[in-house]
């Protein structure tokens, strides 16, 4: 039985809905081995230009699944899980396809990793993102320690993951975890917004915009990326129609091509 779906939607939208219930999305082998090749087709497919990333439960993913990690107390098995993990990982972090996270319910431990690998998390507002690793005697992964301190900061990502902390709704809106709050019955309305507007640009810039991100703080690397991506800017034809939309004072329409 297949745990994630695909719905593809207008201007090239895309909504990848996980649905294993029996583990309330829990971040196993299992669903993680749908996801990768799910993803990979997906940021492949020129005709698909943003990415929901949601589920058809209650709960966008309760983490790990604590009841079958009693084997990893083996060190050859515990490396091999953490290997299948980074397979995905990988994947999601050199994504250039926008993508937004669409969370209700409870997203914790490497669920919350997973919204923070999307570039806007639409939240709930009785969602909760946590960090519990160390409850469990575990320390955080998934790329948390690389990605919460990207949206929240150092200092704030090293109190979320030492002390365990989970945030709700507001909470979470306030220190930056998520974007947009929204109300439960509208969570999903406002992620489809949000693509909306997404899709009515130019998917090229957004994904030089992305990879351009990567660099960080490292000035130099940004100004050396730009040298090469706005001259290919500069020859699309969305520039071209974003000056004659501008000339012509009317709104432009990037890649007609895509219903």
């Amino acid at each position: 039985m297949a745990h994630v779906e695909i719905e593809r939607h207008e201007r090239g939208i895309v909504r990848l809905v996980m649905a294993h219930a029996e583990a309330r999305n829990g971040m196993g082998e299992e669903l993680r081995g749908e996801l990768l090749p799910a993803f990979q087709s997906l940021f492949h497919d020129r005709t698909c230009r943003v990415i929901i990333v949601t589920s058809s439960l209650k709960d966008f993913s309760v983490g790990g699944d604590l009841s079958k990690m009693d084997s990893l107390s083996d060190p050859k098995a515990g490396r091999e899980r953490m290997a299948s993990a980074h397979r995905l990982a990988r994947v999601l972090l050199a994504a250039d396809k926008p993508m937004i996270a669409e969370v209700r319910g409870y997203a914790m431990g490497a669920g919350a990793g997973l919204a923070l690998m999307c570039d806007t998390i639409v939240l709930g507002e009785s969602a909760t993102l946590g960090f519990p690793f160390p409850k469990v005697g575990l320390a955080a992964d998934f790329a948390i320690a690389h990605t919460l301190p990207q949206r929240i900061g150092m200092a704030k990502a090293r109190q979320a993951l030492l002390y365990a902390r989970n945030f709700k709704g507001a909470d979470a809106l306030d220190i930056g975890l998520a974007d947009v709050m929204a109300a439960d019955d509208e969570v999903e309305a406002t992620a489809m917004e949000r693509a909306r507007e997404l899709a009515a640009l130019p998917s090229h810039a957004a994904a030089l915009t992305k990879r351009m991100l990567r660099y960080g703080n490292d000035a130099e690397a940004v100004l050396d990326f730009e040298a090469t991506a706005q001259p290919l800017c500069f020859a699309s034809d969305d520039f071209r129609e974003g000056v004659a939309a501008f000339k012509e004072k009317r709104k432009p329409l990037f890649d007609p091509s895509v219903a």
